[in-house]
Formats: C-alpha cells, sequence, structure tokens
C-alpha cells in the first residue's frame, strides 16, 4: 500500500547540506548576491552545528 521503507525513508528525508547550499547559491539574483550567498555557504550556513554553536 505504501511501498517498501526504504521508499519511504527517500521520500521523507531532508536534502544533505551540499545539496542546500548549492540550491541556496544558485538562487542569487546577480553578482553581488551571489558573493554574498558564496561567503554565508563557505562559512557553514546550512550545515549543521553541534551544540547549537
Amino acid at each position: 500500500m505504501f511501498g517498501t521503507p526504504k521508499h519511504l525513508t527517500k521520500t521523507f528525508r531532508a536534502p544533505a547540506a551540499a545539496k542546500r547550499e548549492f540550491i541556496y547559491v544558485t538562487a542569487a539574483t546577480d553578482r553581488y548576491d551571489l558573493e554574498a550567498r558564496q561567503r554565508q555557504a563557505a562559512r557553514g550556513l546550512c550545515r549543521e552545528q553541534a551544540f547549537g554553536c
């Protein structure tokens, strides 16, 4: 009825940090926005942070 559990986990899994960063950077509207987004991605904007730091 719902498919295999493996298929369900793939369906509801959040995208990886690298994919989120790629989507964020490619959504830039101009060169300055792109540079700012690249700097934020390089600092780890979308990466999981330990203990909320």
